[in-house]
């Protein structure tokens, strides 16, 4: 029989770890003391982690760290001495989030295996290629996948899936979900979402106008009837979310999980259906599941019975269950299995062996697959035997000493002793020498065991040595180029609607009565507005293209570019990669001068194409660091394809961004732009509340949104626009980031190469007054924008 798929549990601690292991769990992933994404667990500290190391591998087992966290560039260089004492130790993995993790870990930890996160949102079979020429070996895919897509991704980008099978689920695509950042301090991306998913909205404007629900909370998922169908998929690793839950939640779910697969296994051909016994759905509804269960998105896109609409409260726990939980698998750590054989020849060296068999400890309780195993033998000697001078030594003497292995890792299944005394009347060896002979052998196992295979620990001298400069040389930027280093920065405008496209072309069109005015010279036209453009706006596009003055240096035009969706996926209903490719054949035949990237998915799709136009990366494709920016570009390729423009990231400080530029700067040069006006994407979801809440407009995959409002327990006005080409929602945020009033403090803190503006859900005359105050330095525009109701957003306001 082939590989067997690995069950993955989560711990929070050492105790839930072993209850994991104990339970038939092939691996624990676990966050140590920084970097991981759920701050708020109990986590390991250092020393911790090495022993979970060490303790999984004398069992055969995997221990996979969560380095899942963005990291800023000021705490980069702390990366280095976190990781080094668990590479030594040979941590088996680590499953990242931020680019530059990634690229850090796989330059300087070379042989931890690097698993990309849930967190990457990665949604198709193009950002999973990508990810795998940049050294990953594992993907986690976006829980909003279908099982459609996750097969997909194996079979066609043959890297390593790791699915979640069990847990609680997010609303959002997980790692661009801003909702907990942008209403306080705690950022999802940094492990301490405050889940303000879990509290009541209502949604204007229909029947459920007054009805207080949870829209945007989604049942628990529980696939344990699934597993064959997952396990046919060609899923390698099945995931069980809940490092923040309790110990018995952890060793009862895997214990569960475990025995199906185990009975999957045992027949495959009569088991591809499984009924899972009533009395083991009641122990799972008993272990910390909120009220309800779905099957998670592996067969549907969403759904209302999808979301906990009544209440996200958990069910209630079974004092009984966790009781014969804590009993069964939290009483004690695993024991390795081993034969002991001891010879006491007189007038010879006393010996002492171990017979352990490697391999069979890290499979699955039951399991018969007994190909990879190998039996390992240690063997110690001591003094010379001598003759008893009074009472001699039997073998039940012997074997009381042999047997005190309590406080080792081993457990004697068999212990042969063999005494030959040579005809003598007995022979002797002294209890302290059998116990330090006892001593010795568990060791020596113990240290066989470690270094065998992959598991031998690594030395300093197998590892780089601490980078103590990250210097590099670089091309200049174009204002050192031209010799303008204190030039002004010039202004970009995203548009998401064709009103808003024309308040930005009448702009452009000359500001006649504007004796200054700042720079306007990029547009980002979104996608669905690019897709409907008609030959009369196509002509004006063109227009403004080559007749523009707005801060344009002379022989320059302006630039067109497509603002691709937020999510780009590949369903069995509807390819939206197919839109990709359209967009590219429309680029080479338009006015139109390239793409802003959105996913990694687009960014995969865009380099396979060798797609030489201008390339810019969105804030969604975080470089909260230097080194993520380093490892976006080298996703170039000689053909042509290169990523030309970073974003900052919205969950940056304006000091934390002078401190990106400047390491993007000390490293490479890419422009860098940040956003000064727009409101936040606080969720993008598969979910739709219009559907949850109201019907289905009916338009799915076709060029349609809608605008909705859904209403807080505070009594905001969040809006939330449906994107039905591609089937998800925009969760706005209440009011628009605005540092109109903050231009000269950027100014004097740092110079950004370009100024970004977001129209989100404006109208015309909204669009105009925006574009008055900012471009044409409307003073009037400038007062009434400035005295309604904004967000400096994280200018100031540093997340946890």
């Amino acid at each position: 029989m082939g590989k067997r798929v690995e069950l993955l549990a989560p711990a929070g601690g050492y105790e839930t770890m072993v209850g994991a292991f104990n339970a038939g769990a092939d691996a624990v992933y676990l966050g140590g003391s920084k970097f991981g994404a759920r701050a708020y667990a109990d986590n390991f500290d250092r020393d911790q982690v090495l022993d979970a190391i060490s303790y999984a591998h004398l069992h055969g087992k995997k221990i996979y760290m969560t380095v899942n966290t963005l990291v800023k560039e000021r705490e980069f260089g702390e990366l280095y001495d976190f990781m080094l004492p668990f590479a030594q130790r040979r941590l088996d993995g680590v499953i990242v989030q931020d680019y530059g993790v990634m690229r850090f870990i796989r330059d300087e930890f070379p042989q931890v295996e690097l698993h990309a996160s849930t967190q990457q949102t990665i949604t198709g079979v193009h950002g999973a290629k990508l990810l795998k020429e940049l050294g990953c070996c594992r993907v986690v895919p976006a829980r909003e996948l279908s099982l459609y897509e996750m097969k997909a991704i194996r079979t066609e980008a043959d890297v390593e899936v790791e699915a979640f099978i069990h847990g609680a689920m997010c609303y959002c695509y997980s790692g661009a979900c801003l909702f907990s950042s942008m209403v306080g301090t705690r950022s999802g991306n940094r492990g301490r979402c405050a889940q303000p998913c879990r509290l009541p909205y209502q949604l204007l404007g229909t029947g459920a106008q007054n009805q207080e629900s949870y829209p945007l909370s989604l049942k628990d998922m529980c696939t344990i009837d699934m597993i064959p169908e997952l396990i046919e998929a060609g899923i390698d690793s099945f995931k069980i979310e809940g490092r923040m839950k309790k110990p018995e939640y952890a060793a009862g779910v895997t214990s569960l999980y475990r025995k199906y697969i185990d009975l999957y296994y045992a027949d495959p051909e009569k088991n591809r259906r499984i009924t899972v016994s009533r009395e083991d759905l009641e122990m799972l509804k008993s272990l910390y599941l909120r009220t309800g269960i779905s099957q998670g998105y592996y067969h549907k896109h969403n759904g209302r019975d999808m979301v906990t609409i009544s209440s996200p409260a958990y069910s209630g726990t079974s004092d009984k269950v966790l009781e014969t939980v804590r009993e069964k698998y939290l009483g004690g750590e695993l024991k390795i299995k081993c034969k002991l054989s001891c010879g006491l020849t007189l007038g010879e060296p006393a010996w002492i062996n171990m017979e352990v068999m490697q391999g069979a400890e890290s499979k699955g309780n039951g399991s018969e697959d007994n190909s990879d195993d190998r039996i390992i033998i240690e063997t110690v000697t001591g003094n010379v035997v001598e003759a008893a001078s009074k009472r001699p030594m039997d073998k039940e003497s012997v074997l009381k000493q042999l047997s005190r292995l309590g406080n080792t890792p081993f457990e004697a299944i068999e212990i042969d002793i063999n005494i030959d005394s040579k005809d003598k009347e007995g022979i002797f060896v002294p209890v302290s020498e059998l116990n330090e002979l006892r001593r010795q052998l568990c060791e020596k196992m113990m240290d066989t065991l470690l270094a065998s295979g992959e598991n031998g620990a690594v030395t300093q001298g197998d590892l780089k040595q601490h980078p103590e400069s990250r210097t590099e040389i670089r091309s200049k930027s174009p204002a050192e180029s031209h010799g303008h280093e204190n030039m002004n920065s010039d202004f970009h405008v995203l548009v998401n609607t064709k009103d808003q496209l024309d308040a930005v072309l009448d702009v452009l069109s000359g500001p006649a009565d504007c004796k200054e005015y700042n720079a306007l010279t990029r547009v980002y036209v979104d996608s669905d507005v690019f897709f409907s453009l008609d030959e009369s706006a196509r002509e004006k596009i063109r227009k403004a293209k080559n007749g523009s003055d707005m801060g344009l240096a002379q022989g320059e035009s302006l630039e067109l570019i497509v603002a691709l969706p937020f999510v780009t996926r590949t369903e069995e209903r509807f390819d939206a990669v197919k839109d990709l490719d359209e967009i590219k054949k429309k680029l080479a035949d338009s006015s139109f001068d390239g793409v802003l990237i959105r996913n990694f998915e687009q960014l995969g799709f865009f380099r396979e194409k060798n797609f030489a136009g201008k390339v810019i990366l969105d804030y969604g494709v975080y470089s909260w660091n230097s080194e993520a920016a380093k490892l976006l570009t080298e996703c170039g390729t000689d053909a042509g394809f290169k990523p030309s423009e970073v974003s900052v990231p919205l969950e940056l400080t304006i000091h934390e961004a002078k401190e990106l530029v400047e390491g993007i700067r000390d490293r490479l040069y890419l422009p860098v732009s940040l956003n000064v006006y727009g409101k936040a994407p606080m969720m993008i979801s598969a979910g739709c509340i219009k559907k949850t809440l109201d019907n289905c407009s009916g338009k799915v995959n076709q060029f349609n949104r809608e605008n909705m409002k859904i209403q807080d327990r505070m009594g905001n006005l969040l809006d939330v626009t449906t994107n039905c080409r591609n089937c998800y929602n925009v969760i706005w945020n209440v009011h628009p980031t605005s540092l109109l009033g903050k231009m000269e403090n950027i100014s004097k803190v740092c110079r950004f190469d370009h100024y970004r503006i977001d129209l989100t859900t404006e109208d015309r005359k909204e669009t105009m007054r925006i574009l008055k105050a900012f471009i044409l330095g409307d003073l009037e525009s400038a007062g009434e924008l400035k005295n309604e109701d904004f967000t400096t957003g994280h200018f100031k306001r540093a997340v946890e």
